[in-house]
Parts: structure tokens; C-alpha cells; sequence
């Protein structure tokens, strides 16, 4: 393994562990992209064309160095980050190396326990069951997160992907029915206002795309590090793609984040041009508990962090495997 390589492999390492330590995945980026838009650096819809160049950019950034460590799996033959990190740096410091890709996917798990604690709570209340944050999360973990962290590959997870993805395109079209059809508008009626907090109602001012050129515009770009990054898994990602060609993998790398990325803009720009700077952290607290297709979205979060869950934990049982050298 040339020099060069090597030094492709410590970037993509140094990638993973500059990312910040909370709400690492893309759903967390679904439901909060709008308010970190805001407190970011601007108030009103022009606001969305520097952001969007933003996440196209860093979409770019990150399919590349996903893609690089499946091109670096292939040429050293190795099958994890610790291996991989052996074959072209050293055994010094590979310790470290897996330890990080151990926390960098439990704290992506702990910011899902965290929206789970809270979504869970809600749905179970509202079937008129009193129960503590803390019970309402110890029932899904035992009941629906052990039993799909129990799976060996990812292979097995692939349907359930699916319905998690299924459930973020709904919660997408009714921000964007809300946004449309003028119930959270003051100006068209806004049926919902009056069930909402001042904190909670649409707010907008006259910072626009310019607001852009200030320091705090680096919020926005630190959470689009954290809604692409998903680089843990990307040895296991391309060791388990059937028929897992360098090109078939750039493939799939490409056409995956270029799809993130759309989604992203998109339900940024529904929760910001209906809230404003009033977008809340999570996003689906801004919408009345009397709405009947926000429930229902609540109800499709939950579903689509249960069987992404997995995906994160894989990562750390791999990482934990991979400090304890066991094959």
C-alpha cells in the first residue's frame, strides 16, 4: 500500500471523528434541519438557497469518503476500520481508530433512544395510558429494539429499511400539505394557531440569504455533517453489497446520499417556510396535538427510527468485536 493510500485512509478517519458527538443520522437531521436552519443565521425564505447549496456540497463531500473506505476495503482485503487502518497507517493507534467508530454509532444510538423516549410516551398517552418517559422507553427496548439488534447481517434489515423510509416520506408530505394548505398561515385562516404556543406559532423577519456570510452558518454546516455521516458501517456496507465492484458501490454511494440530500432540502424548506424562526428542534412539535395527520406522523417517526435503530447498534457491536479481535 503506496503512501498516497494511506493518507486516503487517515482523511477518511479523520472525517468520522471531527463529526460532532449527537444526533448522528439522518432522521435527527429530518426533524430538526429546519430549527438549525434558523438559529443558524437567517429569518426568512430566501434563506434556503444558501442552505441548500450547503447540503448539496457536503452530500458530495461525505458520498466521496464513504466510497473511498469501500475502494480501501477492496484494495487491502480487509473487512473493518481497525483492519483496514493495520494495512495502510499501522498497528499503532488502530485501537483508537475502532474505539471511535464504536462511539461515533452509540451516541447515534443514544440520540435515538432519546426521540424514541419521547414519541413513545406520546403515542402511548394518548391512547389514555399514563406512563413515565423512562417505562415508556424500557418497553420499546425490550420489546422492539432487542429483537431487531439481534440481527447478524444487514442484509436481514433491509425490509424494515423500507418501512422506515416509507414512514419519513409521509411525515414529508403532510409538512408539505400543512405548508400548502394554509392551517398553520395566519394570513389563510391558520386553523391550528390557536392550539400553539407563541414560541411554537410562524415567525419570520428580514434576515435572508445574506445572513449566510455570518460566522453562524457553521451550525448549519456541522449538522449536515451530522445527517451524512454514516461512515461506521461503510466496510460492511460494501463487503455486503451482492456483487460489490468498486464501480456497483460508487453506484449505490452516489445515488443514496444524492437522494438523502434532495430529501433533506426539501423538508427543510417546508418546516422553515411554515414556522420560521419559531421551527422547533423537533420539528413535529410545532404541529398542533389536534392534528390528525400530524399524529399520524409521530406515530410514522417512531416506526422509522425502530428499524433504523439497528443500524447504528451494528456498528458498535462490530466496533466492540473489532477491539476485542474476535473474528
Amino acid at each position: 500500500m503506496n503512501s498516497a493510500q494511506s493518507f486516503a485512509f487517515f482523511l477518511v478517519v479523520l472525517f468520522a471523528s471531527s463529526t460532532q458527538r449527537k444526533q448522528t443520522n439522518c432522521i435527527s437531521f429530518f426533524l430538526s434541519c429546519s430549527r438549525y436552519l434558523s438559529a443558524a443565521y437567517s429569518n426568512t425564505p430566501s434563506a434556503l438557497i444558501p442552505a441548500s447549496i450547503i447540503t448539496l456540497l457536503m452530500g458530495a463531500v461525505f458520498a466521496y469518503y464513504f466510497l473511498l473506505m469501500g475502494r480501501i476495503c477492496k484494495m487491502t482485503y480487509t473487512t473493518t476500520y481497525r483492519e483496514a487502518w493495520d494495512a495502510t497507517v499501522g498497528e499503532r493507534g488502530s485501537s483508537l481508530i475502532a474505539l471511535t467508530t464504536v462511539l461515533m454509532a452509540g451516541l447515534g444510538n443514544l440520540a435515538y433512544s432519546m426521540i424514541l423516549a419521547d414519541t413513545s410516551r406520546s403515542l402511548i398517552m394518548a391512547a389514555g395510558i399514563g406512563i413515565t418517559r423512562t417505562g415508556s422507553l424500557v418497553l420499546v427496548t425490550v420489546f422492539a429494539l432487542l429483537p431487531l439488534c439481534l440481527a447478524k447481517n444487514l442484509a436481514v434489515l433491509a425490509p424494515f429499511s423500507l418501512v422506515g423510509m416509507g414512514a419519513m416520506i409521509f411525515t414529508l408530505v403532510v409538512m408539505g400539505v400543512r405548508y400548502y394548505d394554509g392551517t398553520y398561515d395566519a394570513t389563510r385562516g391558520g386553523k391550528f394557531l390557536e392550539d400553539l404556543s407563541d414560541d411554537l406559532k410562524p415567525s419570520f423577519g428580514n434576515i435572508g440569504a445574506r445572513g449566510a456570510l455570518s460566522p453562524n452558518v457553521l451550525l448549519l454546516v456541522c449538522m449536515t455533517f451530522q445527517a451524512f455521516f454514516a461512515h461506521y458501517n461503510a466496510p460492511r456496507y460494501y463487503m455486503e453489497l451482492k456483487n460489490n465492484t468498486v464501480q456497483r458501490f460508487s453506484g449505490v454511494v452516489s445515488s443514496s446520499f444524492s437522494i438523502s440530500a434532495v430529501f433533506y432540502i426539501i423538508m427543510t424548506a417546508f418546516g422553515f417556510l411554515t414556522f420560521g424562526s419559531h421551527s422547533n428542534g423537533f420539528i413535529l412539535n410545532n404541529y398542533s396535538t389536534n392534528d390528525s395527520l400530524a399524529f399520524i406522523s409521530r406515530a410514522a417517526i417512531a416506526v422509522a427510527i425502530l428499524f433504523t435503530y439497528p443500524l447504528p447498534f451494528i456498528g458498535v457491536r462490530d466496533g466492540i468485536l473489532d477491539i476485542l479481535m474476535v473474528p
